[in-house]
């Protein structure tokens, strides 16, 4: 009798906890309940904007919206927080200032702990796995300090993930972003995207310094 049982009981919870999970609003998903997570885990979908993550569009601007799969467990110490983000960011080319979608995938990472004070973060930001912000030369330096940059501090019963994945999406954008990776830029004479066709501009003459020396010389010597 409990196996016959066992089956319509497990799957009316799956359909009562499905209907729940559908009439909470993003942000109140990615605000779970630190009782819910189990060591089993608790599997995290939804789909938000960015300015409900409260990315500004001074920060980033996106082609639709955000994707969000996040696997949370606790076994032993902190919460673990794993997953991914996906959209399309809409970028600025440095060379052509061509506004372009780049296809944005970040790979989440964090843990969270409770937090006895009153601080509810002590990291300023979790570093992206992907580092495309880090500059030459002190990516060992930062590697040092990546597992104490990953922890992050809650307060009460529930952990707040939305200020955790706006900085992993701002610190995962490239620094200098290109349209692509042989854009030609713009003429500096006219403007004109080199993209799109060349124009009929001369070479720019590059200044020559020992010109300039030879020249101040000769004023120099009629003074």
């Amino acid at each position: 009798m409990n196996g016959i049982l066992e089956g319509p009981r497990f799957h009316l919870s799956q359909v009562m906890r499905d209907s729940y999970l559908m009439a909470m609003s993003p942000m109140e998903i990615l605000n779970p309940a630190v009782v819910d997570i189990t060591p089993q885990g608790l599997t995290v979908d939804c789909v938000v904007s960015g300015p409900q993550l409260g990315l500004l569009e001074a920060d980033e601007k996106y082609a639709g919206p955000l994707t969000i799969h996040l696997e949370v467990a606790k076994v032993e110490g902190p919460i673990t927080v794993t997953g991914t983000l996906e959209g399309t960011a809409l970028r600025q080319c440095v060379r052509c200032l061509t506004e372009y979608a780049d296809p944005l995938s970040v790979s989440v990472y964090a843990e969270y702990m409770r937090q006895a004070g009153s601080s509810s973060k002590a990291s300023v930001a979790a570093q992206p796995r992907g580092g495309k912000r880090r500059e030459p030369g002190v990516e060992a330096a930062e590697e040092a300090d990546k597992e104490e940059d990953e922890v992050y501090f809650y307060q009460g019963e529930h952990i707040d993930m939305a200020p955790m994945l706006r900085e992993q999406i701002i610190l995962s954008a490239p620094m200098q972003p290109l349209c692509r990776e042989d854009c030609q830029g713009l003429c500096p004479q006219c403007g004109q995207n080199w993209n799109d066709r060349r124009c009929g501009c001369p070479p720019e003459q590059v200044p020559n310094p020992f010109r300039v020396l030879r020249d101040r010389s000769s004023k120099d010597g009629n003074a």
